[in-house]
Formats: structure tokens, sequence, C-alpha cells
């Protein structure tokens, strides 16, 4: 009876923006084992048609997404200006992803609405999927009250 209730129950979505396909392949299998369902953009342009299909009612919003900043045809910035932008799509939690820190892009982002930053250097994997589920324990939690 407990494993037929957990199957109704709606999978948390994840999109990552993320280039790197060993990273993206890595991210996948991790958050696959934890249970997520993830899905996986390489480019910023795939991102930001995303967001319109979201805005446009075609496509489901992600419970969260983890954005690569530095995308081979965008930097990330623009995705979540893009994002913040749409009443639709502004209060997606997006996380930083990045390799890339300096304390102007920090500004910047935060500046853009970004809920937080990770360096990929300091969060593994395993790390990372904790780091999820804890943003949307949080939000769950905030929209209670």
């Amino acid at each position: 009876m407990i494993e037929k209730d957990q199957k109704l129950k709606r999978k948390i979505k994840i999109l990552l923006v993320e280039d790197d396909r060993p990273t993206t392949e890595l991210y996948e299998d991790v958050f696959q084992r934890a249970g997520f369902e993830i899905e996986a953009l390489d480019w910023g342009q795939k991102a930001i048609n995303l967001l319109k299909e979201i805005r446009e009612g075609k496509k489901e919003k992600p419970d969260i997404v983890l954005l690569d900043i530095i995308l081979p045809d965008m930097n990330g910035i623009l995705i979540l200006e893009e994002a913040r932008k749409h009443p639709e799509t502004k209060d997606l939690v997006i996380l930083a992803l990045t390799n890339y820190t300096d304390p102007t892009l920090d500004e910047e982002l935060v500046k853009q609405g970004i809920n937080k930053i990770l360096v990929k250097t300091v969060y593994t994997p395993l790390k990372l999927v904790s780091v999820v589920e804890d943003f949307l324990k949080l939000r769950r939690n905030s929209q209670r009250q």
C-alpha cells in the first residue's frame, strides 16, 4: 500500500542547464538515483525557448533550475533575467552552478534574483542533491504559511 502511494506522488522535476556532457551525465545519474526527474539542456537558447514554452503553457515548470553561468552561446545571467521578467517564471527556484567565481558576477547574479550560488568544485553531486532537497523543503514550508 505504501509503495503504491509513493508511486502516485509526482516526481520532483529539475532542469539542468549545463554544457559539459560528462558533468551532465554525472548529475543526471545522481539525481535520478535520488528519485528526481531531470531534464538537461546544453545551450542557453534551449533554456530561453523552454521558458517561453512554460509561459505559453506548453511545458510544466520545473521545481528547481540548476543553471551553469558560462554556456557556449550566452551567459547564464541572460537566462536568469528572462525567467525573472515574466510572471509565469519569476518565482522559479534558480541555483547558479558554476566553476567561475568573481565578486562582480556574484553581485550581478544576486541583483537578478538568483536563489543561491554554488561552486561545482565545492559541492559534490551528492551534496548538491542535499542542497536541492533543502531548498524544496524551505519552499514547501513557506508556501504553507
